[in-house]
Parts: C-alpha cells; structure tokens; sequence
C-alpha cells in the first residue's frame, strides 16, 4: 500500500503538497519540494504536473496485447501529436478505447533524477475520484479523470472548485487503492529492483549467493565458503519465512538456481521476485506455497493461496501497477483453502 505521495509544482520554485497516511488519518503539508522529498515513506508516489501529461483515448482492435497496444497507440495518435511518437514516452492503459498518457522523455528524466517513485502519475488521473468539477491544485487547475487535463488558472473556464488539502490528498490515495491509475514508470522507465527495498528482495540475492557459493563461483578458501554458505542459508530461510508465513523449502537455493543461469538470469528473477512480493505487500492475506523460476521464459511459476475468489483478480491489478503482469489459473477450494496457480513475467509495454 502507498503511504505517502508528493503533488509536485509546476513552477519550478513553487509549493509541492506532501500528503502521508497510516490508517484512516491523513496528514498534508505544503513546502519546498527540497524540503518535503525527505519525508516520503519507502514506496511512495509522485504526482505530475497535468501540463507535462497529454491524455488520449485509443481505439484499439480486439485480442492485441502488451508492445502491440503502445504500437497500436502510437500509429493512431501520429497526426495529433507536434512531434515523432516515437520520440515520446507513451503509456497505454486497459479498456477500450484505453487512456493513453504521453509524456516528453525530458520531462520524466528531470522527474526520475530527483524521485524513485512506485507510482508516477498525473494529476488528473490521480484526482479522478472529483471528476466533474474543475479543481485548484497548487499552482494550476485540473479537470480530473484518466483522459482529463491541467492548465494555467489563467486559462481555466468557468467555475473552479476550491478544495481544502485534505480533501484533495484523501482523492488521491482513493485512486491509487483502486489500482486504475496509469502509472507512468513503464517500458525504459520502468522502476528497477533496488536491493535494499524490501525483505524478498534480500531473500532473492541471498538465494542466488547460496547458489553461486554451491555451484562454486566464488573461489574463496573452502573452510570460509563453507561457513559463508551457511550464514547466507540462515539469513535466507529466516526472510523467506518472513515474507511468506512458512518454514523456507529444503533447497532454497533451487529458487534461484538455473541451468547455466548467468547475470540477466538472475536480474530478471530479482526484478520478478520484488514485482511479486511488492504486490503482495498490499495483499498480505494472499500467500505464497510454491515458487519457481522458468529461465527459458524469464517467468516465475507460483502457487498462491488466496483469502478469496476475487483475491486472484485484485492481485493481478496490483502487479500491473508494479510493472508485472499475472496471468492466474482458475482457483479452487480445497481443505477450506482458495489456491490457484499463475504466472508472472514482466510487463513489455
């Protein structure tokens, strides 16, 4: 779960609005953006400009998946757009016609030098719960929904809402629980695992470590690989069991281990693992039994015991919003227990 985002300004010297949660209470603040990008929670959102963002609608042909939608989408928008698309990140979202959001690559460079966000969203779509009323936000006044807009108050028409920032953060976060917002951090942008950002993260190098130590990659003296090995093993049995609810397999190693694995082997699995145990991090009923890595297929296959029928659906919205994508079987009852096998691959578009 996100608990906490920053709404940034479009002036560059202007007031960013930082709101952060815990439980049903919210607290926002307004300040330099210097100042308030410390106070940001692990996992957290950044809210953009809606002038930097241009929402369309695309009309897309039935049965077209992942690189042939953005395809799809950059064709159909050609004529409509003041430059190559090519040259522009585009995102496309689900539906159709599906809201795509385009974005200058040197808007969300300067955004991703300073910020490492989960999220990044305009702020039209991240206020879609006010759709329609034209609301003031910060220095700019937004007309909220996924194919909405932001402009100077200078140009705004008619009536605008004038919102405490409350109200406006509590918008926010109800957009982001929804799982519909179109995150911006896709394709080259797409957030790449950091190690140090969450337990099966940890639990996934420490997995490839044991492996590397048992395949004897590192050539250290036998004695200190030995015992190497085994603090690695310990360390990585107590954050599966951590992460998981369960006592860690016999071989944790074979998590990671593949046939001839080399490095992009590995940073896939890495990437995968922390896509999955990210998304479950926001549904900590739904558990993992099973889990293996499919080199051939840069995919982990999984067994996973959900607190619902409807839970297999709502966790594959939350990896979509992580950069993954699950394909889930159908699930079944049994001993009182929903579990359902799936698949998750990463996100191509």
């Amino acid at each position: 779960m996100i608990h906490s985002v920053i709404i940034l300004p479009d002036a560059p010297d202007g007031a960013a609005l930082l709101a952060r949660r815990a439980g049903d209470t919210v607290e926002v603040s307004r300040g330099d953006v210097a100042a308030l990008a410390p106070l940001l929670s692990p996992g957290y959102a950044v809210v953009l400009p809606g002038q930097h963002v241009r929402a369309l609608p695309t009309d897309l042909p039935d049965r077209i998946r992942g690189a042939e939608r953005l395809s799809v989408a950059r064709f159909a928008h050609e004529d409509r757009l003041a430059t190559d698309p090519d040259a522009l990140h585009m995102v496309v979202g689900g539906g159709n016609p599906a809201p795509t959001a385009v974005v200058a690559p040197d808007v969300m460079d300067a955004v991703l030098e300073t910020f490492d966000p989960v999220l990044l969203l305009s702020d039209f779509d991240a206020l879609a719960p006010l759709a329609g009323q034209d609301v003031r936000l910060l220095d700019r006044v937004v007309s909220p929904g996924p194919l909405g807009q932001a402009v100077d108050p200078d140009w705004a028409e008619g009536d605008v809402a004038l919102l405490d920032d409350d109200t406006l953060a509590r918008a926010v976060f109800e957009r982001i629980d929804s799982g519909e917002a179109l995150n911006l951090r896709t394709g080259p942008y797409r957030r790449r695992t950091q190690l140090k950002a969450g337990p099966w993260a940890r639990v996934a190098a420490l997995a490839l470590a044991c492996a590397a130590l048992g395949l004897g990659i590192s050539v250290a003296d036998a004695r200190a690989t030995a015992a190497q090995a085994e603090q690695l093993d310990a360390q990585a049995r107590a954050l599966y069991q951590q992460a998981t609810g369960q006592a860690a397999p016999v071989n944790l190693a074979s998590l990671a281990r593949t046939s001839g694995a080399g490095p992009d082997v590995s940073g896939a699995f890495l990437d995968l693992s922390q896509i999955l145990f990210a998304a479950l991090s926001m549904q900590q009923n739904t558990k993992v039994e099973r889990l293996s890595f499919e080199a051939g297929e840069n995919a982990l296959r999984l067994r996973l015991i959900y607190p619902d029928f409807n839970a297999a659906g709502d966790l594959e919205t939350t990896v979509g919003m992580r950069g993954g994508r699950l394909a889930t079987g159908g699930v079944r009852e049994q001993n009182g227990r929903f579990i359902g096998d799936a698949t998750l691959t990463a996100d191509p578009s």
